[in-house]
């Protein structure tokens, strides 16, 4: 008889706790993607979400919530054999919020990390990657738009053990998405 992964038990508990959020018409999902990495024989699931009815504007915020598990964790659960520490998978958020740019961009940054250190504590780690889209023969700097992608990573396996967690997890990502987006909205001053 087939037996599932950790991976696939934790995918879907994640999976069926977003689409409950969804269908309560808290947020709105946008994308999901559940990839088997053939190359690196890596398997990864990402659910992508807005806030209800803001999944068309541009100024949106959204999470992505990332699972992945490796070849390592794979082999050692279905072989029954200690070739990880820990057999488990791992989880990040990711959130894409849209900046104007000014010249108060180290400001927003401290700003978005007092923010998320408000809700989550010190708990994950945060990293924040600023991009701006350059258009061909059109360089235009300083850029008018910067999308800042902002990675909580936990820097752990999660397994079985964490399936209740997942709807707290859940929780303080729409809290995020929540005040990161009213953040968004906010009037530069």
């Amino acid at each position: 008889m087939f037996h599932p992964l950790v991976f696939d038990n934790i995918r879907v508990v994640l999976e069926g706790a977003v689409y409950d959020r969804d269908f309560e018409g808290a947020i709105t999902i946008t994308q999901r993607s559940d990839v088997m990495d053939m190359a690196t024989f890596h398997r990864m699931f990402q659910i992508e979400f807005t806030l209800v009815d803001r999944d068309k504007n541009e100024q949106a915020v959204t999470a992505q919530m990332q699972l992945r598990t490796s070849l390592a964790d794979i082999a050692a659960e279905q072989l029954e054999q200690p070739l990880t520490e820990h057999v488990g998978c791992t989880i990040c958020i990711h959130f894409h919020l849209p900046m104007p740019y000014a010249g108060d961009v180290p400001q927003k940054i401290k700003a978005i990390t007092t923010i998320l250190d408000d809700i989550w504590g010190s708990r994950p780690y945060i990293t924040q990657t600023l991009k701006a889209q350059v258009e061909e023969n059109r360089v235009e700097w300083p850029p008018q738009q910067l999308r800042n992608q902002i990675t909580l990573d936990f820097h752990r396996k999660i397994d079985e053990g964490n399936i209740e967690d997942l709807r707290f997890l859940l929780d303080h990502t729409v809290q995020s998405l929540t005040r990161l987006q009213a953040f968004a909205d906010s009037k530069p001053s």
